[in-house]
């Protein structure tokens, strides 16, 4: 199936532990949209896209196409394609002409006519993503940030500080809020995880709506798509997109958290939270002690890593990681010297 090219590219973001994972499996629910396991590739590629010199060399262009292609992030799609035949089927020569072709393909691989991406840290390259993509849409899930440090300290990524993760959660609130002052009002939406779970096909609706789809209604009962597989293999991540959608993780931060953790949170990030209109849930916040930002520091960098080598889940992520890391690293390293 052919995808339309008519339909414009959408991105999907906000800070890990949102809901940006059930966000995509309702999403990839429609007989149009396919969206990937995430992509990160303008975090992956972002520092060495201009490495590759004019991709109108055939030279240039088949190395571009080949570090896409096999790039870890990628290569878990299953596209069956070589590099030469990638090449013959892109439309227009350049950065968006390769990473349109690489989503067509695999959109055209599930039988789907649009694609669209799922990356949370791409909202750190927004303005990067809207120069490639100029046309596309965004669409921000946004989520009480004391929930999303309930989760993420639950989870073996990320910070596992209280100070950490709100100045996380802060940070990716105002990428988009900045994003949002230079970009068209009819590009973008914000959508609340809460209003997503509570109103599941209301606020589909406005989304499905938002990208000029038809509207299709979903249960809150995901069936068992190929993508759902996927995430279902890091059981330790999503293993609530095995379970009915439901409204019971909304503020579950106020049984979950010490009351301390919900004042260092809230006098970190308490600006972006009423900015999303969330009620503070502490009335006197007393600045952050010296002996409590040791705590942190132990927490984020020691316990973090040691829960990593004990846990084996944690340990194999951590392996995953590592080599994704590594990957990029290396790239990086390899297309300096090529430009150098």
């Amino acid at each position: 199936m052919k995808t339309d090219l008519k339909k414009l590219p959408f991105f999907i973001v906000g800070c890990p532990r949102s809901g940006t994972s059930l966000l995509q499996m309702l999403m990839n629910l429609h007989p149009n949209i396919a969206i990937p396991p995430e992509s990160h590739i303008f975090e992956r590629f972002s520092g060495v896209f201009a490495n590759y010199g004019d991709l109108h060399k055939s030279s240039n262009l088949q190395l571009f196409v080949k570090d896409i292609l096999h790039d870890k992030r990628i290569k878990e799609w299953g596209l069956e394609i070589s590099v030469a035949e990638f090449c013959t089927q892109i439309k227009i020569v350049s950065i968006k002409g390769v990473v349109s072709l690489l989503f067509e393909l695999y959109a055209q691989k599930n039988g789907k006519k649009r694609w669209g991406d799922k990356t949370p840290q791409h909202a750190m390259y927004l303005k990067e993503i809207n120069k490639i993509f100029p046309e596309a849409k965004f669409i921000h899930l946004i989520r009480d940030g004391r929930d999303v440090a309930e989760s993420l300290k639950r989870v073996p990524i990320g910070p596992k500080s209280i100070y950490k993760i709100a100045h996380r959660w802060r940070k990716y609130i105002l990428a988009f809020e900045e994003f949002k002052q230079s970009t068209d009002t009819r590009n973008w939406i914000e959508v609340h995880y809460e209003d997503l779970v509570q109103n599941l096909n209301s606020e589909l609706f406005k989304i499905f709506d938002f990208l000029e789809e038809d509207r299709i209604t979903v249960t809150r009962n995901i069936p068992e798509i190929e993508i759902k597989k996927q995430y279902i293999k890091s059981a330790a991540l999503h293993n609530s997109l095995n379970k009915t959608i439901s409204e019971k993780k909304i503020g579950v931060f106020k049984t979950k958290l010490k009351r301390r953790e919900i004042e260092i949170f809230e006098y970190v990030a308490g600006d972006a939270l009423i900015n999303c209109e969330y009620e503070m849930a502490t009335s006197r916040i007393f600045p952050i002690k010296i002996y409590e930002r040791i705590v942190f520091f132990i927490e984020d960098n020691y316990l973090r890593y040691l829960f990593k080598f004990t846990n084996y889940d944690a340990f194999n992520l951590f392996k995953k990681q590592i080599n994704y890391d590594l990957q990029v690293k290396t790239r990086k390293l390899l297309r300096s010297i090529k430009n150098y």
